[in-house]
């Protein structure tokens, strides 16, 4: 039937609910991965739930122990995945939708990160510091989706408009489902070290026969081939790479 879904859509549609809930408490991965118990999981594995890469999704225990980490119940979650699918049974005006946005305020986005515009960045998540707002407007087309601002670094995607010093708006890969398009913007995220590691970039977007290329776009010499997803890495390492955002539009501070 044209509605049936996979099991891996399912997963997906299931992590995304558990991202919404978590975004709703303002928390990182992190946090929640820390609330979740003596057990305790990690910031990637709590991502790996989001993501619907961990099976576990459906287990209505794990679901239960997911969403009391966030202070929340598995009717939240349920609910979540309801609105989602755009099958939600509570009235839009009512205080339990709005606890599912994000809880900045509006006219205002958070500046998440420093983002390489050339080879990767390592993010800073040992910094202590609050991510900071910025004025600036969300993007109206995905309403449920987390999005953010990250600050650029470099000129690799100058062609585009994009330079040292600007922010660029992106909205979350996993929230809207994204898939590669040729032209398209996107924030690059690799993880190393089992994720205790970050490096982020950004680049756009070519879809080959053979898969996606990512590309530069710069007047700079030193950025004229696409990024090489194992540079830097030690001997026999490996490493997730994934595409976080898509980028919306770009902000130029004077």
């Amino acid at each position: 039937m044209a509605n049936e879904r996979s099991d891996d859509d399912e997963a997906v549609l299931w992590g995304r609910a558990l991202s919404v809930l978590r975004h709703s408490k303002g928390w990182s991965q992190a946090q929640a991965a820390d609330a979740f118990g003596e057990a305790g999981i990690s910031a990637q594995g709590w991502g790996l739930y989001e993501g619907g890469k961990r099976r576990g999704i459906f287990r209505p225990e794990t679901q239960r122990k997911l969403t009391a980490a966030l202070g929340l119940t598995l009717d939240d979650l349920v609910e979540a995945r309801r609105a989602l699918e755009g099958q939600s049974e509570r009235p839009r005006h009512t205080a339990e939708i709005r606890e599912f946005r994000p809880r900045h305020q509006v006219g205002e986005l958070v500046i998440r990160d420093r983002v390489q515009a050339g080879a990767f960045l390592v993010a800073d998540d040992l910094s202590q510091v609050e991510p900071r707002p910025y004025p600036a407007v969300r993007d109206a087309r995905y309403p449920a989706a987390e999005q953010w601002l990250s600050q650029v670094v470099g000129d690799s995607v100058n062609l585009l408009g994009i330079v040292d010093g600007d922010l660029v708006h992106c909205v979350s890969a996993i929230d809207i489902g994204y898939t590669p398009r040729t032209g398209d913007i996107v924030e690059v995220e690799r993880l190393r070290f089992a994720g205790r590691m970050r490096e982020l970039t950004v680049k756009q977007v070519e879809v080959t026969a053979d898969g996606v290329i990512l590309w530069p776009r710069s007047t700079n010499e030193l950025y004229r081939t696409p990024i090489s997803l194992t540079e830097g890495l030690e001997e026999g390492e490996d490493a997730e790479v994934r595409i976080r955002g898509l980028v919306v539009g770009s902000l130029r501070r004077y």
